[in-house]
């Protein structure tokens, strides 16, 4: 079954008007896109800020599209840009139903080394920086989560 790949950027509109963290607000949202996810075969990795969501969605196209669609009338998320849309010969993220990184210090370097060097920006982000980003911060926490296993080992 071919694979499609899309990126794409959306304007943060989780309001903390609810009480709840911004952060809890998106550990809700991320458990349960694990969850679809899963059910219908996507894959990918989420980055985000304060004010911006970059996002990596991968697996059959009509899934896929479907996803992006839904993403486009959900009113947590405004200004959904589409960054590319891409035919892949294989997954980038095949163990993530959703992977996730929110900008942080334990990350700045690898942000760094992608020419990040401040707040998320779509004006500076190309969709393959977004790829190549989602690709090294998933190579760190697949560490980190080495090295605990090590030590509880």
């Amino acid at each position: 079954m071919p694979l499609v790949q899309i990126v794409y950027h959306s304007r943060n509109r989780l309001a903390p008007a609810s009480g709840r963290p911004q952060l809890d607000m998106l550990r809700a949202i991320l458990a349960s896109s694990r969850r679809n996810n899963a059910e219908t075969g996507l894959t990918g990795f989420l980055l985000f800020d304060r004010t911006w969501f970059f996002q990596v969605v991968e697996g059959e196209r009509r899934a896929v599209l479907a996803t992006y669609e839904r993403i486009g009338k959900d009113p947590r998320h405004a200004d959904v840009t589409l960054l590319a849309l891409r035919d892949i010969p294989a997954r980038t993220f095949p163990s993530w139903s959703m992977g996730a990184a929110m900008l942080n210090l334990d990350q700045r370097e690898i942000y760094l080394r992608h020419g990040i060097s401040g707040a998320l920006d779509p004006t500076q982000v190309t969709a393959s920086t977004v790829v190549a980003l989602a690709v090294d911060l998933q190579g760190q926490e697949i560490e980190q989560q080495r090295s605990l296993q090590r030590l509880a080992g």
